[in-house]
């Protein structure tokens, strides 16, 4: 579902995350564990592009989301000047490749004086796999550490702001807005908080407010739902209401990537866990071989410290 291929991230001269490859596949959840600032949020957010990654591409069921990475792409970089330089001087195909990987990714893209072929692949490429960013995001659900709901909405106009907007529900004026509230508090029901409809998110608990940011991000009928540390600023009594819903969606098959600190739920709850350690996927597997058999001595004293 989500293809995350070789992805760099850098603020200035801070890198954050250094060639970090995985896959989230159907109905797979994924948990990403690590220290404070190891890269594991910043990962996230590159998956629907709220950080766009220095280098590196992010695909979705198929299509591309960010920019072409030529260095990802052999048949672009065989039609780069570079290459054909370094062929030229005598390198080997896969030795020429070899070198522009490593060699100039440390540096700058291919510079601008490549030629027309090059470009050309590149454009080829986009335009044969892309999709625009913000159709991507209809089916890509975010659920944020601080909520990010509007306080100036009720809790009910929060969760149909983004199915009315985006004309997910056929019709117009009323009738959309009608089927979208109808949906609004089927979801409230469905986490008790029907009676909560009207009011306004100042006057709600952290934990009301997280069920809250959830069903906003069902309310578009997502494929997979990005949980940035979803219980980090509750109240340790709040996280169980939190992480009881997230349960449910889970059982249900919904396709979820969470950053959490809570060991316990992704140790019952996950299919996989990452361990991002250093901008690196450090150690992966099933929750019992991670927590149970940790074999990366980062993963180990990490694990030593929190549980």
């Amino acid at each position: 579902m989500i293809e995350i291929k070789n992805i760099f991230k850098n603020f200035g001269k801070l890198k954050v995350l250094s060639g970090v490859s995985t896959e989230i596949k159907k109905g797979e959840v994924v948990a990403i564990i690590g220290a404070s600032g190891s890269g594991k949020s910043t990962l996230l957010r590159c998956m629907n592009l709220l950080e766009a990654p220095t280098f590196g591409e992010v695909w979705m069921e198929g299509r591309l989301l960010t920019p072409v990475d030529p260095y990802l792409h052999e048949e672009v970089i065989e039609a780069s000047n570079t290459y054909k330089k370094l062929i030229g001087e005598g390198l080997e195909r896969d030795a020429a490749i070899a070198k522009i990987r490593e060699e100039d990714l440390l540096n700058e893209k291919f510079s601008i004086a490549e030629g027309k072929e090059y470009k050309g692949k590149i454009k080829k490429i986009y335009k044969e796999n892309s999709i625009d960013i913000n159709l991507a995001r209809r089916k890509m659900g975010m659920v944020f550490q601080q909520f990010n709901l509007f306080n100036n909405m009720t809790v009910k106009d929060n969760i149909t702001l983004a199915p009315i907007k985006t004309g997910m529900y056929k019709g117009m004026g009323k009738e959309a807005r009608a089927a979208a509230e109808a949906k609004a508090m089927e979801l409230l029901e469905r986490i008790g908080l029907a009676d909560k409809a009207d009011v306004y998110p100042s006057t709600l608990s952290g934990g009301q407010k997280q069920r809250i940011a959830i069903v906003r991000a069902l309310a578009m009928n997502p494929d997979v739902i990005l949980f940035d540390e979803p219980t980090s600023a509750l109240d340790p009594e709040m996280i169980g209401e939190v992480l009881d819903l997230m349960k449910q969606l889970a059982g249900e098959g919904m396709t979820m990537v969470i950053v959490t600190h809570e060991m316990g739920f992704a140790r019952e709850v996950a299919d996989r866990v990452l361990f991002v350690d250093e901008g690196i996927i450090a150690e992966e597997g099933a929750p019992a071989e991670v927590f149970g058999n940790p074999k990366h001595p980062r993963l180990k004293e990490f694990l030593s410290k929190v549980l």
